[in-house]
């Protein structure tokens, strides 16, 4: 087992120390992208390109950015935490236009040179994506912190109050809505966003709840509870995932599970364990897939793969580390967060640390990475990083 390996088992086993201090104690040279001194581990994958401030957080004690930018041609969007909204030059970081949107902690979408995004505030904006006017405002009752979707001739999206709310995409005239139970207890932070899949979509909730909704009604197809044994901390909060005649979803008591798309039933579940915590739940960041294998990210329990057929191929633990987001496939990579030790690179075939990048304050916030190999990705104190991924 090499060094790398054995720092994340080390660190996903409960070691006397996380993987960042880890490296940090052992290794004495400096990185120059990092706030901090420390060995770049491995292969030398990300070359730095630009950084942008998108606000001035160095006061504050433990900030948290979740805002993931998206890129469409040469034009990157992004929100931050502080309400400040931008567009700018994908290629060198230079400002096109912002405004002053509010707290936003998801990617907005693009469609038709329109941007949708959801914010804080409860409102779902339409925003020309060339001047940043608004089109129009629908405005929900709760936050909305994971990206809206498309769905015919409707933007969907999910909020906090455990809402799906369907509008027009060309009006924001309102169309349906679909409401669960909330449940009366304390629920993990975060929520499901809305995956669409011919005419359905597909949710989860804090109750434990995974539903399929029919696209034109609101109607509920099936609902099946993915609450496991527990009966508390039984949050859906990863947007599902389709995949053939598939959904696969997770909850943060019950694991990874694979539905039968149609029907709702349950064809296998993987219940997410460790060895020094047997009984362990974690709050999940997201899952995705490069078609053959599910990745999965979980607080503390660190990140799984696993294939269709619901066989644990690896797992590389993340004790201390944070919460993650939804881990992200590139080629053979996988490129990760966690919101107290940094970005990973890791290969996707064996979970082996390729390269990892701390900007001094962690990263909460989901990568994006173009097709070409352009990495972006906002740390918590609100600096945007741009960087060339080898």
């Amino acid at each position: 087992m090499n060094r790398t390996v054995l720092l994340v088992a080390l660190a996903g086993l409960g070691g006397l120390c996380g993987l960042t201090s880890c490296v940090r104690a052992q290794h004495g040279r400096t990185n120059a992208m990092s706030a901090e001194a420390f060995e770049p581990l491995g292969e030398d994958r990300l070359s730095l390109h630009w950084k942008f401030a998108t606000a001035d957080r160095r006061t504050e004690v433990t900030p948290q950015e979740f805002a993931a930018p998206t890129v469409y041609a040469d034009t990157l969007y992004t929100g931050s935490a502080t309400g400040m909204f931008y567009a700018l030059r994908s290629s060198t970081g230079a400002v096109r236009w912002k405004k002053r949107l509010g707290a936003i902690a998801s990617a907005p979408i693009s469609i038709g040179g329109t941007l949708y995004v959801g914010t804080g505030d409860d409102a779902l904006l339409a925003i020309d994506a060339q001047t940043g006017d608004e089109k129009w405002r629908y405005q929900s009752r709760g936050p909305i912190v994971q990206s809206p979707n498309l769905a015919g001739d409707n933007i969907v999206f999910a909020n906090e109050a455990d809402q799906v709310v369907a509008v027009d995409a060309n009006t924001g005239k309102f169309k349906w809505q679909y409401k669960t139970e909330t449940p009366e207890e304390y629920t993990l932070r975060g929520h499901a966003g809305v995956a669409v899949d011919g005419d359905l979509i597909f949710t989860g909730f804090s109750n434990g709840t995974l539903v399929a909704l029919r696209k034109d009604t609101g109607s509920v197809a099936w609902s099946t509870s993915l609450k496991a044994e527990a009966d508390r901390f039984v949050d859906v909060d990863a947007t599902p995932l389709v995949l053939g005649d598939k959904v696969y979803a997770t909850s943060s008591s019950g694991g990874v599970f694979a539905l039968d798309k149609l029907t709702g039933l349950v064809r296998w579940r993987v219940p997410f364990f460790d060895i020094a915590q047997p009984s362990a739940t974690g709050n999940v960041g997201g899952i995705t897939t490069d078609g053959k294998i599910l990745y999965v990210s979980v607080a503390d329990l660190g990140t799984y793969a696993i294939d269709l057929g619901g066989n644990i191929v690896w797992r590389v633990g993340a004790k201390g580390g944070g919460e993650p987001a939804a881990p992200v496939v590139w080629n053979e990579l996988l490129v990760y967060t966690l919101a107290g030790d940094g970005l990973f690179i890791a290969d996707r075939k064996t979970g082996e640390t390729l390269e990892y990048f701390d900007p001094g304050d962690g990263i909460s916030a989901q990568p994006t990475i173009t097709a070409d190999g352009r990495l972006f990705v906002m740390s918590n104190r609100g600096i945007l990083y741009a960087f060339d991924l080898d």
